[in-house]
């Protein structure tokens, strides 16, 4: 009898291991020393769904064109504020500030390092509210906020990689590519006269931006082949100022310096994203599906609910998953030069809560939705605990609570995660950088299937 009550409390052990939550689907009851359990499968239909748009609301700026064989055109262009920190101050013998420039910090890029592009800065117009909610999103209109024919300031030619630069600087530890844009004498001219007539304009970060400058919009004009992925924008401004002797307080020397204001957390900086129409034909191929970022395509997932009620509304479900095969190759052609990164995190998320997950910056609960880790070994996505999700749209039919058309549908978008110094993830943002994958399914595809773990009462 003993062994008997063992070996029972061994095998709920092992299926209690899987989930820590089987509330809401059947009972738990047994007065019998051996619980049974069992093993479903049903199939999964799956789906390209093309994302026009993602929030974008970050600390982190892309700039650059790229023309992919397989997935077409994409650019990405930026808007962005300058922070004033409460505060600031020039030297108090100013000169002059005898010029400016706006320093793009990148810390990678896609695609060809020597291809040559041109980026142009313009300088804004107007102020940019926080009830402009519409630049959160990465197909917002810049064009509303700055004057095309007259607030160009500056143009640059740069490639990814600056051949200018030595082998022996660029590969030490603390290089950091920029690219570094000449903003004119005149434009620190005007920064020094604003100071001197009206210092109290840059007091904080709202006064700089509503009396000084309301920002930049920075875009590619010219040439194809990189996106870089920047990290820091800082604007320079170098000036030259006298210094006193500490001992007589007289004037002593001539100094050339510069001060540095910073794009920050605090303000406002926004990706404009856009693809080519190749991405709709994507979207109507049946023998696969995709994932391709940044703002392109995600996999839309219905789930088989209505089957697993029928059989199993009165049985509990210890433990639900999928696990979603990719294809070596991003692309059909495989030509390209460049390979594409693979996303390596990815969200499972409800639909109809798709934009409401990234607005409130939330993160995944393993309830209503899940984050699912690129496997090299098994080269898959693996998504467990769906269990739950399955529990909570239960008890949506049965209490009629949810008649969305959406209501079993899911989609599948890569994203990167924030984690605290013990490593939990604390934020969920879109993945922007250039990756993309191919995965079996599709209404023609390789056939995908969920499995179900469960016990009857």
């Amino acid at each position: 009898m003993k062994f008997k009550l063992l070996a029972a409390m061994t095998v709920a052990a092992a299926l209690y291991s899987c989930d820590d939550s089987t509330s809401g689907i059947g009972d738990f009851v047994s007065n019998v020393d051996k619980i049974e359990a069992f093993s479903e499968t049903y199939k999964v239909s799956s789906s390209t769904f093309k994302l026009d748009k993602v929030y974008s609301r970050t600390n982190r700026a892309y700039l650059g064109k790229y023309t992919d064989l397989d997935f077409g055109q994409f650019t990405a262009n930026f808007i962005t504020q300058i922070n004033c920190p409460e505060g600031f101050e020039l030297p108090e013998k100013l000169k002059e500030i005898t010029g400016a420039s706006l320093e793009l910090y990148y810390t990678g890029f896609y695609g060809d390092s020597l291809a040559t592009l041109t980026v142009q800065v313009d300088e804004l117009d107007k102020v940019i509210n926080d009830e402009d909610t519409d630049l959160y999103y990465t197909n917002f209109t810049p064009e509303n906020y700055y004057n095309e024919s007259t607030n160009c300031i500056a143009q640059k030619s740069y490639a990814a990689v600056d051949k200018s630069v030595s082998d022996s600087l660029r590969n030490t530890s603390g290089y950091y590519p920029a690219i570094k844009i000449d903003l004119g004498k005149d434009f620190g001219k005007k920064i020094e006269n604003l100071y001197r007539s009206n210092p109290e304009y840059f007091k904080d970060a709202y006064s700089f931006i509503n009396n000084v400058l309301k920002g930049f919009y920075v875009h590619t004009t010219q040439g194809d082949g990189s996106i870089v992925y920047i990290q820091d924008i800082w604007l320079r401004l170098n000036m030259d100022y006298y210094t006193k002797r500490q001992s007589t307080g007289q004037i002593d020397s001539l100094v050339h310096g510069n001060t540095i204001l910073a794009a920050s957390k605090e303000v406002l900086m926004s990706t404009k994203l856009e693809n080519s129409d190749k991405l709709n034909t994507l979207v109507e191929e049946t023998e696969h599906t995709y994932l391709k970022t940044p703002a392109g395509l995600c996999t839309e997932i219905e789930l088989p609910i209505k089957e697993i009620f029928d059989v199993h509304q009165n049985d509990t479900l210890n433990s639900v998953t999928l696990s979603i095969k990719k294809y070596r190759y991003a692309g059909l052609e495989n030509t390209g030069e460049y390979q594409m990164g693979t996303p390596q995190n990815v969200l499972m998320v409800r639909k109809d809560d798709m934009n409401d997950f990234f607005e409130k910056n939330k993160t995944y609960d393993n309830k209503t939705s899940f984050l699912g880790t690129y496997d090299s070994s098994t080269n898959s996505y693996t998504f467990s605990k769906l269990n739950r999700l399955i529990s909570h749209i239960f008890t949506e039919r049965k209490n009629g609570d949810n008649n969305s058309k959406n209501r079993d549908k899911v989609v599948l978008i890569p994203v990167t995660t924030e984690t605290d110094t013990e490593g939990n993830v604390i934020g969920v943002s879109h993945d922007m950088e250039v990756n993309a994958a191919r995965l079996f399914g599709g209404e023609n595809g390789e056939e995908l299937k969920i499995e179900v773990i469960y016990t009857k009462p």
